[in-house]
């Protein structure tokens, strides 16, 4: 009984590292992904990526042309904006939703950049 105890325990953590992994491959493709929209962006554009945050909450995160933008600070890589944000999860579940928060922003932020109107 211990002993598939433990096999079972092992086979969660195999899982687990395996989320982990899968994980840090999207959001490097969603990393490369904001970049790509952000260079495509003018300097008059911007879009704000609400209900993303990490720290202490009441900042407003723009994304544009230059990275992402907090008002009266420097502008932050995509790259370590990003991570950040998915390290500051707790757990796997957490990330896996920030990442789908982040991919609905990406997909509304094409729509605004292609909306001639905006």
């Amino acid at each position: 009984m211990i002993s598939e105890l433990f096999a079972s325990i092992s086979e969660l953590t195999e899982k687990i590292d395996q989320i982990e992994k899968d994980i840090q491959q999207d959001t490097n493709k969603v990393i490369e992904e904001y970049k790509s929209i952000s260079e495509k962006m003018n300097k008059n554009h911007s879009y704000f990526l609400s209900g993303i945050h990490f720290g202490l909450p009441g900042k407003s995160y723009l994304l544009t042309s230059k990275g992402i933008e907090v008002l009266g600070e420097e502008i932050i890589e995509i790259s370590k904006f990003i991570n950040d944000v998915i390290n500051f999860a707790n757990n796997p579940k957490r990330k896996i939703e920030i990442l789908r928060d982040l991919v609905t922003h990406l997909h509304k932020s094409i729509e605004t950049i292609n909306d001639p109107s905006s």
